[in-house]
């Protein structure tokens, strides 16, 4: 991945949680959550209403930041392509933090599967961000959210999907699948590739932030907050401008974002066309 350049954007977070025992770490940081939680919840149901969409935007972005000091991370994002109208971003998938981490360097409309909606409270915030919402298990339901995404993307907003269809532990990359990215062709709309990952305050990779293996979100939050921190990366590629079919589209994308990973080629791949399609799922 390359160097984070001189206009990166870096916050600190945690860093001063480091020397704490472990519990007294966990208890501090849910606490802060909780009550980090409890504003979001607040402004969304009785400002959101009365905010611009710049402003609704703005405090999407900046509430996403101070969630990530809460849990202890320090973000290190390089800014997102300046483009003049919509954009479709792919980027490889490890956590649910990977919501929150791209949320603080580019306003975007998440794809998530359906039952997110029904969640307590997260399918409710996941609704009030914009989250375009797929039932998975009904074919037809993808040329709705390609309807959505392409209503959106014309109007310039940004879409986000995370096409290896499930996470990772962050040291590969999967087949990227192309059914989400028929919009892009259609519209002729730039995608812009990014690749993120996370490592140890010492440098090292870390499997902290990992969402694998059937863990349940409270295990994930609690190996998070139990950390004592750790650095999250975040890089954007050069636009892709849409040249033919929708799997070349693809194809191209996962091969920038392997760039960026410093990958040769994508390991642990599957085919296209047999890889499970399962959109992003936003965090309870």
């Amino acid at each position: 991945m390359p160097a984070v350049s001189s206009l990166e954007t870096s916050y600190n977070a945690g860093v001063n949680f480091a020397r704490l025992p472990p519990f007294l770490r966990r208890t501090v940081r849910i606490s802060l959550l909780m009550l980090h939680l409890a504003w979001g919840v607040m402004v969304a149901g009785l400002a959101f209403p009365l905010f611009k969409p710049a402003h609704r935007d703005r405090f999407i972005m900046a509430w996403s930041r101070h969630l990530l000091r809460v849990l202890g991370v320090r973000a290190q994002l390089t800014p997102a392509p300046s483009l003049p109208g919509g954009a479709l971003l792919v980027c490889n998938h490890v956590s649910w933090l990977d919501i929150y981490l791209i949320y603080a360097a580019q306003r975007v409309h998440f794809v998530s599967k359906a039952e997110v909606r029904t969640w307590p409270v997260a399918g409710w915030l996941a609704h009030k961000t914009g989250t375009l919402f797929i039932e998975r298990g009904r074919r037809a339901d993808t040329a709705r959210i390609n309807t959505e995404m392409h209503d959106l993307m014309q109007d310039g907003a940004w879409v986000a999907v995370f096409p290896e269809g499930t996470t990772s532990d962050g040291r590969a990359l999967r087949r990227f699948m192309p059914s989400l990215l028929q919009p892009a062709v259609q519209l002729n709309c730039p995608v812009v590739p990014a690749a993120l990952r996370y490592r140890t305050l010492d440098g090292e990779y870390s499997a902290a932030p990992a969402y694998i293996d059937d863990i349940s979100m409270w295990q994930s939050l609690k190996q998070i907050v139990s950390a004592p921190g750790f650095v999250a990366e975040l890089h954007f590629g050069e636009p892709i401008q849409p040249n033919g079919h929708r799997r070349e589209l693809a194809a191209q994308a996962e091969a920038a974002t392997a760039g960026l990973l410093g990958l040769v080629r994508p390991s642990d791949a599957m085919p296209a066309d047999t890889a499970p399609q399962t959109p992003a799922d936003p965090p309870a």
